[in-house]
């Protein structure tokens, strides 16, 4: 994030490589930085139904019900500051954000590395979805929001800096920048250390603290933020069960699995898996 060439504070290693702390800006991240070609390799079409793999979604097509009930959430939340108006989805995937935004009055666009995915998103949203990059996409480049979203995007970025910047040239004078990401200093994460959900290697090059988020989205543009926030889930009690399964091995073998019972497998719900929302507007509005 800053740039700093000093050596980092490790904090320990997992599948190959350091977790460790710039001392200068304190954000935490991966050592060595993986290429390009090896993330870029992540994103194939079966990012989205990863199954047993660490990166990727298990099976997001059969979690629209759970993710248009977070994406809810993110959608009050913006309109606590704007109302209404054109909405980007930076990493739409499916597009369940862009579906839960135009069902609250906005105008949704979205853009995602997955081919796959732009697909998918199209078949909803047809002529609002682009493959690619907020630097590299069919996104014509005139067209400008009131709102940039990417949920569960920058702890994927290796330039950071110059993201928030590419966004903040996507946005009228005024509109919001809304960004939810792991937070390393959640109590989820401080309890669950090495194990934490968020720890995917090397899907997740940084993770990120209220205090560095902040910095982030101040060096890379004219931005006043206006709050930080825990952000939340929601998803099936198995689903749950399973993480926290993962936690607590190998004393997991002790614990029933009575969340798959024909009364509680379909329930849905609210939990914090340890990330935060922060939303900042930009400046000259």
């Amino acid at each position: 994030m800053c740039g700093c060439s000093a050596p980092f504070a490790e904090l320990f290693t997992k599948e190959g490589y350091k977790i460790a702390a710039c001392r200068e800006c304190s954000l935490v991240q991966l050592e060595p930085t993986p290429s390009a070609e090896a993330l870029e390799a992540l994103y194939s079409e079966h990012y989205f139904n990863a199954a047993e793999a660490e990166s990727g979604y298990t099976d997001y097509a059969s979690q629209e019900t759970e993710y248009l009930a977070t994406f809810a959430e993110d959608v009050r939340a913006i309109q606590q500051h704007v109302p209404t108006g054109r909405v980007l989805d930076v990493g739409c995937g499916y597009g369940y954000f862009l579906k839960a935004a135009e069902k609250a009055g906005f105008e949704p666009y979205g853009i995602d590395l997955s081919d796959a995915a732009v697909e998918q998103a199209n078949a909803r949203f047809r002529g609002r979805v682009f493959s690619g990059t907020l630097d590299n996409s069919g996104l014509p480049a005139d067209l400008k929001f009131d709102v940039v979203f990417a949920s569960h995007v920058i702890e994927h970025i290796t330039e950071p800096v110059e993201f928030i910047r590419q966004a903040a040239a996507r946005l009228r004078p005024g509109g919001l920048l809304v960004l939810v990401t792991p937070n390393i200093e959640s109590v989820l994460a401080r309890v669950s250390k090495a194990r934490w959900v968020s720890f995917k290697i090397p899907e997740h090059v940084a993770y990120y603290s209220p205090k560095t988020i902040r910095a982030l989205i101040l060096r890379g543009g004219n931005f006043d933020v206006l709050g930080v926030s825990p952000a939340y889930q929601h998803y099936r009690l198995p689903f749950v069960a399973t993480k926290l399964r993962q936690l607590a091995k190998p004393l997991d073998r002790l614990v029933p699995e009575l969340e798959n019972t024909r009364w509680l497998r379909d329930r849905i719900i609210r939990v914090t898996s340890g990330s935060l929302r922060v939303v900042a507007r930009k400046g000259g509005g």
